[in-house]
């Protein structure tokens, strides 16, 4: 192999080597949206692909008046920039992860989305401020009820209090036990809400998908009962 030929080889296995690596990445967020978590990719800011994919979901709420993809977009990157200490410097981050939102809406967990948002903003200490930021987004009443739970999860001394009665106690309807510690609480909702989500009911009949989403959004606000009630 001569020098022309072993230069061309290096340079097509770094741009291979690139586009793997890229592909890698974005596989990563879109992992992380579907199950929050620990996350194993590069956000620019701790908690900005949590807060650009809240704010997604906040805006996909406000049916009918939702704004199209990239006017809501622009409105959580124009938000991130604000409130993030790495201002423009983040906005290409922010674009990647609303882009990644939307992909990934129909997968979404908000709630732990939410634990995920609180957990990388806990040493900065601005948590309020964001929690305030992304209710601001909310545009109808569905939007709103969306934003104000996030909103209060961020900020735990935040009211009014919107939560309703569930009509029978959150930790029967989650099946624990009253006290069990914080990552027995997420456990379980995490294989409950994929046990329960419509989207992950394809071979059940009409009938069946409405009863699972009944019992989805039971389990849903059960958990976010308990878990303000851990966090306060």
């Amino acid at each position: 192999m001569g020098i022309p030929e072993m230069f061309i080889g290096i340079v097509l296995g770094y741009f291979t080597g690139c586009v793997y690596s890229e592909i890698l990445y974005h596989r990563a967020i879109c992992k992380y949206y579907k199950n929050p978590g620990p996350s194993s990719f590069y956000e620019g800011e701790p908690g900005l692909a949590a807060f650009c994919a809240l704010g997604i979901y906040i805006l996909s709420k406000a049916s009918p008046q939702m704004p199209n993809d990239q006017a809501a977009a622009a409105r959580v990157i124009g938000t991130a920039i604000s409130v993030f200490p790495g201002g423009k410097k983040i906005s290409t981050m922010a674009e990647l992860f609303c882009r990644k939102a939307f992909e990934q809406l129909k997968f979404m967990n908000p709630d732990l989305l939410c634990e995920s948002l609180f957990a990388r903003r806990s040493e900065a200490g601005d948590r309020t401020v964001m929690g305030a930021e992304l209710s601001s987004m909310a545009m109808g009443r569905e939007a709103e009820k969306e934003a104000l739970y996030i909103r209060q999860f961020l900020d735990p001394h935040y009211q009014p209090d919107f939560y309703e009665n569930l009509g029978e106690d959150p930790w029967t309807t989650l099946g624990i036990s009253f006290g069990a510690s914080y990552n027995e609480v997420k456990s379980r909702f995490r294989k409950l809400a994929l046990m329960y989500h419509p989207d992950n009911q394809g071979d059940l009949d009409e009938e069946e998908r409405k009863k699972a989403g009944e019992t989805f959004i039971k389990i849903r606000d059960a958990y976010r009962v308990i878990t303000r009630e851990i966090i306060s």
